[in-house]
């Protein structure tokens, strides 16, 4: 496992504009902030904080800075973009809510938009909303998870707050009923019976008790209980099981297009979509390409074969720490996969070709840095090759 340093802490609070009005402590889903009426300051124990960015999007007076997805970027991004999508509609989804671009159009019932995707549209405020509109925006439709799917517990039902008190207030303004419409979904897990062979591997594992044994045979899943971590799918003997928007197929197809596109040290890594928060202006090394993933315990040995004999030097799995976790503890899992894989591989001499990390998005940089490390590893194992 790669050991990965602290950095700076992605979220702060300016002392010199807080007011200590305590709104962010009272929204925060981690208790991550209190108040220290001695010494009149609001805390922000970092250790707690999961950067979720509803303290911040909840700040009256903008004194929470976080380094993800902030206001001025989040603009940023919509001026660069909105000319190559030629659209005045933005789609606001969250990760764990959103299938593919063209799935989303057709759940709001548009062809053409501007596709803004965050870590969770509860770090999206009124008053971005509404910048967003006077940078030309006719219509804004976010996508935010079922209530009791929110990874981070306050975000959707804050934002089908703000929607709501939102849209009546535009009414007045002559915007219309529905200048901001939301629209709730969750990725589910799909089942083949034909494939399935009651192995109960599902059942066992799933931490969520979605899947059943069936008397007569076969599995039943109450998809209002799955949370889509895509662990059973991953661990399925039988390909039986699949995932909305992270099918199996899918990610296979993807494999030798993003390997083609890199250049040696050629280094493959597959992320949890939580453990990191990608830049928005989407600038990459040339040596590395990403699939993210809606939780590690996604990750199929499957797919790490077919990226090394399709051209990667390297794989590495990207996940939460474990006390970090959305998924109910399924990194941990997740590595014990990944460490059974790596044994598998060294038996045929490919064994330091899998790297595992576990980063959190509270510190800067430790993914880049995992990657760094594991990517000396591979440049290491490149110059023994090419001396003997």
């Amino acid at each position: 496992m790669t050991q990965v340093a602290e950095a700076k802490p992605a979220v702060n609070i300016n002392e010199d504009y807080c007011s200590r009005c305590s709104i962010c402590g009272s929204l925060c889903p981690y208790d991550a902030i209190s108040q220290d009426h001695e010494n009149k300051k609001i805390i922000l124990d970092i250790e707690k904080c999961q950067v979720c960015g509803i303290c911040a999007s909840a700040c009256p007076a903008r004194a929470i800075d976080t380094i993800y997805y902030d206001r001025d970027s989040l603009l940023n991004y919509l001026r660069k973009v909105k000319p190559k999508y030629k659209s005045d509609t933005l789609v606001v989804m969250c990760k764990g809510s959103a299938p593919d671009f063209s799935q989303v159009g057709k759940l709001f019932g548009v062809s053409d938009f501007v596709p803004l995707s965050v870590p969770c549209v509860g770090r999206i405020s009124e008053e971005l909303l509404l910048a967003m509109l006077a940078e030309g925006m006719k219509k804004i439709d976010i996508l935010a998870c079922d209530e009791d799917y929110c990874r981070f517990h306050r975000g959707s039902p804050l934002t089908g707050r703000r929607v709501m008190v939102l849209n009546r207030m535009l009414e007045q303004l002559g915007y219309g009923k529905d200048a901001i419409t939301m629209q709730r979904n969750s990725l589910k897990v799909k089942v083949d019976k034909d494939l399935c062979i009651a192995c109960g591997n599902c059942v066992f594992y799933c931490p969520y008790g979605a899947p059943k044994l069936e008397s007569v045979g076969g599995i039943s899943f109450d998809l209002d209980a799955c949370r889509g971590c895509g662990l059973c799918v991953a661990l399925c003997p039988a390909f039986a099981l699949d995932l909305e928007n992270w099918e199996r197929d899918r990610i296979s197809n993807l494999l030798p297009q993003l390997i083609a596109e890199m250049k040696p040290p050629k280094l493959l890594v597959f992320r949890c979509q939580w453990a990191v928060y990608p830049p928005l202006n989407g600038d990459v090394s040339p040596n590395v390409r990403t699939i993210d993933l809606p939780c590690s315990g996604r990750i199929e040995a499957v797919h790490i074969l077919e990226a090394l004999q399709s051209g990667a030097d390297g794989v590495m799995v990207i996940a939460c720490s474990k006390d970090d976790c959305k998924q109910e503890g399924v990194s941990a899992k997740a590595e014990h996969v990944v460490a059974k894989i790596k044994g598998q591989l060294e038996q045929i001499g490919l064994g330091e070709r899998l790297g595992f990390g576990s980063v959190s998005p509270r510190y800067e940089g430790q993914a880049e840095e995992a990657i760094r490390q594991f990517r000396l590893i591979i440049e290491t194992i490149g110059a023994k090759g090419k001396s003997q």
